[in-house]
């Protein structure tokens, strides 16, 4: 009996570590539901140097427009640029391989590429390098970006919520060392990022939301929108509103 005893909690422990592992593993395989099949992404989550859940983000729309202003990085940057001035030197161009290039007036520089999407939710992995601490300190790195977003309760004009998560896994293993150090600053870096990006997409979304054709007036006289981009909007939001 006391060796059947014995055996039991043994069992039972081994049983509790058996689940709690295939668990981590199930949490490490997919993020906001969706399956991290790119090994470069998976490394960022599973290994991040720093994680950040950001606050939702509301503003005028609807996950159609969300969809649509995701779908044209190159678009939805350009008004960015000019309807939020301090995003005036945010740049984002198509590569040949439908990866992005971003640069940032060389404060940020590196390629983004869409990994993951469902409806209302998408995953993105950004490689590159940024500089802070008044451009004292280069890091180097992957950064994964995790959206999922949601139309919130009508009163008045739409709206829509996008939750943000971050995950930051750094090259520099100095950088990596000192972290503690530097992680209070690095955050009030992606803080200020973060509400510069939050105060453009209010920007954009009061726009789009309250005055679609004057705003497509505004940008015919924009030489950095493409024509095809130019018609893709007025067939979204000009013709399909007001018909024509």
């Amino acid at each position: 009996m006391k060796a059947n005893g014995a055996r039991i909690p043994r069992l039972a422990v081994a049983f509790a570590l058996t689940v709690s592992l295939v668990s981590l593993g199930e949490a490490t395989s997919g993020l906001i539901g969706l399956a991290l099949d790119d090994p470069a992404t998976r490394d960022v989550v599973e290994r991040s140097t720093l994680a950040r859940n950001l606050q939702p983000v509301r503003f005028l729309g609807t996950v159609e427009i969300t969809d649509w202003l995701l779908d044209r990085p190159q678009l939805t940057a350009a008004l960015a640029r000019h309807l939020h001035p301090p995003l005036e030197q945010y740049q984002i161009a198509r590569r040949d391989d439908g990866s992005y290039a971003v640069n940032d007036l060389g404060s940020l520089r590196g390629s983004l590429r869409l990994v993951a999407r469902e409806a209302n939710r998408r995953i993105y992995l950004c490689q590159g390098q940024f500089r802070s601490l008044a451009h004292i300190l280069p890091l180097t790195g992957n950064m994964v970006l995790a959206l999922e977003y949601r139309d919130l309760p009508q009163e008045g004009l739409p709206s829509v919520e996008v939750t943000p998560q971050l995950y930051v896994r750094l090259d520099n293993l100095v950088a990596r060392g000192v972290l503690r150090v530097v992680a209070p600053l690095l955050h009030g870096v992606i803080d200020r990022r973060v509400a510069k990006l939050t105060a453009a997409t209010h920007a954009v979304g009061e726009r789009i939301g309250r005055d679609p054709r004057g705003l497509y007036r505004e940008m015919q006289t924009w030489s950095d929108i493409r024509p095809e981009d130019l018609e893709a909007y007025r067939r979204a939001f000009v013709v399909e509103r007001f018909g024509r």
